[in-house]
C-alpha cells in the first residue's frame, strides 16, 4: 500500500494466513456511494473480524502498516478505548481502492460500540518525523578526533485518526400506573424491562426505594429511550419521576444546575437528591492507604515531600468515578501524575484523580461528567509503586484534606435561580399528571 507504510516481501509472507483468514473477498455493497460519513464510491468496503490468534500488531503487519503507525493509532485512540488489549471476534472494517493489480487501503475502521468507530484515514503521503529519534550514529570529527553524535529522525506518513458517533434518536417515554400487586410484576405485564427499576431507584439516590410501592401506590415517569435507525439501543436517564403513596409524594426532577454545570435529580422544594461529594473516588472496593500529609516520606523520591492527596488503592484497572458533576477542566499526561483528570464542580471546589492507566471513553477537556461516572481506570502512570488513584481535592484554589471536609451536605437550588426552577418543576408535574394510567 503506497499511501499507508512500507513493507517487504517476507513480512508479507509471514501473514499470508491471517489474511486468508480474516479478510473476505466481497464488497458489503459495491454500489454504495457513503459508509459512516466517507465518500466510498468506487472504493470496496469489507466488514472483518479478529480471529483467536490475532492482534492489532498482526493486523497492522497483514495491512501494510508500519509499527510508528501502530505506536501512533495507540496514542490517538488511548482516550477512547485500550486497543493494546483487542480481543478476538472485533469487528472492523477495511475500505480499499481496488485495481486489476493492486488493493490500496484508504480507510481502517474499528467499531467500538453500537453508535462507535475509530476511522483511520490511511491517505496521508507526506512524511512526517516521528516522535522519537533512531540511535544514535557516531561519527569522528577530523579536527577534534572526538567522537560526535548525529541524530537521524524517522520520517513516516501519518494516519488521520478520529471518532465518528452515529446519530442516535431520543424518544421520551411515558408510563404511569396503579401498582396492583408490586412493581415486579406490573412492569411485566405491560412489558416494561425491569431494569428501568433501577435506573428510577438511583435518581432517588437512596432517597426513596421505588420497589418498595405497594398495591394503591402511583407511579409516573418519563424517561429517554435510544435508537439508531428505529433499531432500539439503550435506555437513556429519566426525566422526572413521581412516586405517590398513601403518606406521601416523592418528585425527581432532572434540572441542569448552572452554577455546578451539571444536572441534578431535584425535588419539589428544590433539593438535590444527591449529596454534594461521594467519598470515595472507587466504584467499588479500594482501600485508604496513604492520607493528606504535609510531612510525608515519599517512597519514589525518597525525601521528606508533602502528600496532598488521599492515596486509595485498588487493581488495575478498576473503575475510577467523578466523586461529584462538573466539567473536566484537564484529561492528560504528566510525568509526576501520570495519566490525571481534573473536574471543576462550582465556584468552590475542584477534585483530581491521578496515576490512572487511562481514560474512560469520552473524557476530555470540556465534557460535563456525572456524579459516579468512570471517568478511568486504576492504574501506576506516572511517580507510583503500584496500582493506585491519588484523590486531591481543591476549595478556593488551595488543596485541601476532603476526609475533614463536611462534603456530606444535601445542596439546593440556588435562590436567585428558586423562581426558574419552580417554573420547570410545575411543567414537569403537569406532564406526568397527565399521562394516562394503565
Amino acid at each position: 500500500m503506497i499511501a499507508c507504510s512500507t513493507s517487504n516481501k517476507k513480512q508479507a509472507a509471514n501473514t499470508s494466513e491471517l489474511q486468508k483468514d480474516t479478510i473476505p473477498q466481497e464488497c458489503i455493497d459495491p454500489v454504495a456511494i457513503e459508509f459512516l460519513g466517507i465518500d466510498v464510491d468506487s472504493l470496496c468496503v469489507k466488514e472483518k473480524e479478529l480471529n483467536r490468534r490475532d492482534n492489532l500488531q498482526k493486523l497492522f503487519r497483514t495491512l501494510k502498516l508500519d509499527k510508528y503507525q501502530y505506536a501512533q493509532f495507540i496514542q490517538d485512540t488511548k482516550d477512547y478505548t485500550d486497543f493494546t488489549h483487542i480481543t478476538s471476534r472485533q469487528k472492523y472494517f477495511t475500505i480499499t481502492k481496488e485495481t486489476d493489480s493492486s488493493s490500496l487501503l484508504q480507510y481502517l475502521i474499528f467499531k467500538i460500540s453500537d453508535f462507535e468507530y475509530i476511522i483511520t484515514n490511511c491517505t496521508d503521503t507526506s512524511f512526517v518525523p516521528f516522535n522519537k529519534v533512531q540511535e544514535d550514529i557516531v561519527v569522528l570529527s577530523k579536527k577534534k578526533k572526538k567522537k560526535t553524535k548525529k541524530i537521524i529522525p524517522i520520517l513516516y506518513h501519518p494516519l488521520q485518526v478520529a471518532v465518528y458517533e452515529k446519530k442516535i434518536d431520543t424518544t421520551a417515554i411515558k408510563f404511569a400506573a396503579v401498582i396492583q400487586k408490586s412493581v415486579a410484576k406490573t412492569f411485566k405485564e405491560h412489558h416494561i424491562d425491569p431494569k428501568i427499576i433501577e435506573k428510577l431507584s438511583k435518581a432517588y439516590n437512596g432517597k426513596f426505594n421505588v420497589a418498595n410501592l405497594r398495591k394503591g401506590d402511583t407511579l409516573q415517569f418519563v424517561y429517554d429511550q435510544l435508537s439508531i435507525n428505529g433499531r432500539f439501543l439503550d435506555y437513556g436517564h429519566v426525566q422526572a419521576i413521581c412516586c405517590k403513596t398513601k403518606k406521601k409524594q416523592y418528585y425527581a426532577v432532572d434540572y441542569f444546575i448552572d452554577d455546578d454545570s451539571s444536572y441534578q435529580y431535584t425535588d419539589e422544594n428544590g433539593k438535590y437528591l444527591k449529596t454534594a461529594f461521594i467519598k470515595s473516588p472507587l466504584q467499588k472496593g479500594g482501600s485508604i492507604v496513604s492520607r493528606f500529609n504535609l510531612h510525608r516520606f515519599h517512597p519514589v523520591l525518597q525525601v521528606e515531600k508533602a502528600h496532598l492527596g488521599t492515596d486509595f488503592a485498588a487493581p488495575q484497572g478498576t473503575p475510577i468515578i467523578a466523586t461529584a458533576s462538573g466539567i473536566v477542566i484537564a484529561a492528560q499526561f504528566t510525568q509526576n501524575n501520570g495519566n490525571y483528570v481534573k473536574i471543576r464542580h462550582d465556584k468552590v471546589y475542584e477534585t483530581q484523580y491521578l496515576h490512572m492507566s487511562r481514560f474512560a471513553r469520552g473524557i476530555r477537556n470540556g465534557v460535563r461528567v456525572q456524579q459516579g461516572q468512570v471517568i478511568g481506570y486504576v492504574g501506576s502512570t506516572g511517580l507510583a509503586t503500584g496500582p493506585h488513584v491519588c484523590y486531591r481535592f481543591w476549595k478556593h484554589g488551595a488543596q485541601v484534606d476532603p476526609l475533614k471536609e463536611k462534603l456530606n451536605v444535601v445542596k439546593q437550588i440556588p435562590k436567585n435561580d428558586m423562581s426558574l426552577y419552580l417554573q420547570f418543576f410545575i411543567v414537569a408535574k403537569n406532564i406526568l399528571e397527565k399521562i394516562p394510567m394503565v
